[in-house]
């Protein structure tokens, strides 16, 4: 069984090897973002209009998303607010990917026209993004990443566990473990009970 222990706890270490790297470095930006340049860098965002004349589909929020993003070729995930959602006198909607959100209008009075808003991020904006990807059903690329992510994380709930097994089979003294674990526990639930109870 300690064998077996072992094997698991190496072999998940280097499974969330890579992953932990990059989720510390874009979350370390995402926390400490004016430490990289803020907003500075960012290009300021291009607007274009588009003429929507060749459409003849039905004239609702997610079937002009969809033919929008083929048609004039803005790739990543859609974001489509319902309509009690959607602002009045328009239909809006976004695409985005890690870096780039293409940011759509359709105004009610003159639905043969579009604009499209497109912001592109820096190097810290395109961090920031990809820490924050969740969810599945966008595409295989983003569905690929996803549950890359969901592995990583698992294999860090069984890097924490075999770890532990492993510390209480082979340490003779297991005093500054146990307060290694004590203070550890103690610091996740006090910051836990700080952040729900705070302003």
């Amino acid at each position: 069984m300690y064998n077996v222990i072992r094997k698991v706890h190496l072999y998940t270490g280097l499974v969330i090897l890579v992953f932990l790297m990059m989720y510390f470095v874009s979350g370390y930006v995402l926390i400490h973002r004016p430490w990289f340049g803020g907003q500075a860098g960012k290009p300021d965002p291009a607007t274009r209009t588009e003429s929507l004349a060749g459409y003849t589909g039905p004239r609702t929020p997610d079937a002009l998303a969809a033919y929008v993003s083929g048609h004039f070729a803005l790739r990543g995930r859609l974001n489509v607010p319902p309509p009690d959602k959607q602002p009045k006198g328009a239909i809006r909607f976004s695409v985005f990917r890690p870096g780039t959100i293409h940011e759509i209008r359709i105004p009610h009075d003159d639905l043969e026209t579009l604009t499209i808003r497109t912001t592109r991020e820096n190097a810290a904006g395109l961090l920031v993004h990809l820490h924050r990807i969740h969810g599945y059903g966008d595409g295989s690329l983003y569905n690929a990443y996803v549950l890359f992510n969901d592995l990583a994380s698992f294999s860090c709930i069984l890097f924490a566990l075999t770890g532990v097994y492993l510390w209480w089979k082979t340490a003779k003294r297991k005093i500054w473990g146990v307060l290694c674990l004590t203070a550890s526990c103690a610091y996740g639930a006090g910051m836990v009970l700080y952040l729900l109870h705070t302003r």
